[in-house]
């Protein structure tokens, strides 16, 4: 009795398997034979399609090769190929998509009345053939504002494409198509804007409308196709001062610093009011004081970088100095003092790591009186005296290093 049990029960279970498998087999014939005679249908109207779309067996929508007009199916029967209802209207008199809780409705414009086009379910293949249908709509009226650039890469912010973004790589720019409430269409260069991109977290940050702000991105392969691109561009346009992670360009004042896997910034430093360093990140400070721009990195990034900062801030007393004469002395971790023969003066300069901070003060060779070590609460320094009754005081770190700035000082007051 139990053997014939189980008998019944596996002959039950492999025709169930049987007709599922027979069952979706046949509806997988009837939807292939469904889509060729559509495809007849629409060629027969000299209507050439990118995109096919079976919202249902009795309605089919299909997008043109030009992505320029949109093709309606109603009422098909694939018993009775030859009785169906068709429409055609074009994509650049859609108005509005409007979504309803279990329906999609298409608002459009055809011979000077408002039409809607009414899908009664809502799928992600419904809803990705009409993203595709605005993307390409407004990517063909940025195209058409700026044809000058190449916008290889494209995504929307969301699938009904409240904003359109296009990247050209020519010129680096970066175009927008806000398509609520009043359109519009703008551009930036990226590589003169603080950005921000992490490819790990689909994480994209530029100013859009004069703000900096996070901006959403409906196509995730538009966030590793871009970090890639400015990569290059990076690269290409830039000075290496670190390989794979920190580039600086010197004409648009402007840095740019890399994980070398996923992670990209921008930092304007002519806009940026202060540098933070902790264990785990950077910290930019930018001057309208709203917005803090956080790199995360290692303490060896942040070294190479701190180092940066402090050869950016000895520019700004000299494009170069002549190693072979000069002497750049570290008197503490962040203080140098600077005997630059080349233009007979010392420098004593503050806070090298730092930019609002960073300051620096100027004596000229022949203003020099005289000099002298001193120790003031276990602090070495050396004071140096002016002819015009200044009195500048050079903390140092250590007492050797002291003693060899009073030497080189005593050498230039008698005239070595």
């Amino acid at each position: 009795m139990i053997l014939l049990i189980i008998i019944l029960t596996l002959i039950i279970i492999f025709l169930t398997i049987g007709l599922v498998f027979f069952t979706f087999k046949y509806s997988k014939s009837i939807k292939a034979k469904t889509m060729e005679t559509i495809q007849d249908i629409l060629e027969s109207k000299g209507f050439y399609s990118k995109k096919i779309l079976m919202i249902n067996s009795r309605m089919i929508v299909a997008l043109n090769n030009e992505s320029t007009m949109i093709a309606v199916i109603k009422n098909f029967n694939i018993n009775m190929p030859t009785m169906y209802d068709y429409e055609l209207f074009a994509t650049s008199f859609i108005t509005s998509i409007e979504q309803k809780s279990c329906f999609l409705d298409v608002h459009y414009i055809k011979n000077g009345l408002n039409k809607t086009l009414h899908i009664n379910t809502i799928s992600k293949d419904i809803k990705d053939f009409f993203y595709f249908v605005l993307k390409e709509m407004c990517l063909r009226k940025i195209r058409q504002k700026y044809p000058e650039y190449n916008f290889t890469i494209t995504s929307a912010s969301d699938w009904s494409c409240s904003y359109v973004w296009a990247y050209s790589p020519k010129g680096n720019v970066l175009a927008y198509f806000k398509s609520m409430d009043n359109p519009q269409i703008f551009k930036i260069n990226l590589l003169r804007e603080h950005f921000t991109i992490d490819t790990r977290y689909n994480y994209f940050e530029a100013p859009i409308l004069g703000e900096i702000q996070q901006l959403l991105i409906y196509e995730k392969e538009f966030i590793f196709k871009l970090f890639n691109s400015l990569i290059e561009s990076i690269k290409e346009k830039t000075s290496t001062v670190s390989e794979d992670k920190i580039y600086y360009d010197i004409l648009k004042d402007t840095i740019y610093l890399s994980n070398t896997t996923s992670s990209l910034q921008s930092i304007k430093l002519d806009e940026t009011q202060e540098v933070l360093y902790f264990d785990n990140r950077i910290s930019f400070v930018l001057y309208d004081g709203a917005k803090t721009i956080n790199f995360f990195a290692n303490k060896d990034f942040t070294k190479e970088f701190e180092e940066f900062i402090i050869s950016y801030n000895l520019r700004k007393i000299a494009i170069e100095f002549n190693y072979k004469t000069d002497k750049l002395i570290n008197t503490t971790p962040n203080t140098k003092f600077i005997i630059d023969k080349t233009r007979s003066r010392l420098v004593y300069c503050a806070n090298l790591n730092s930019l609002s901070k960073f300051s620096y003060i100027n004596i000229a060779f022949d203003n020099i009186k005289d000099a002298q070590t001193q120790l003031n609460n276990f602090s070495n320094f050396v004071r140096i005296y002016t002819k015009n009754d200044e009195i500048i005081d050079v903390t140092c770190k250590k007492h050797e290093v002291a003693q060899y700035i009073l030497a080189q000082i005593k050498e230039i007051i008698n005239g070595e």
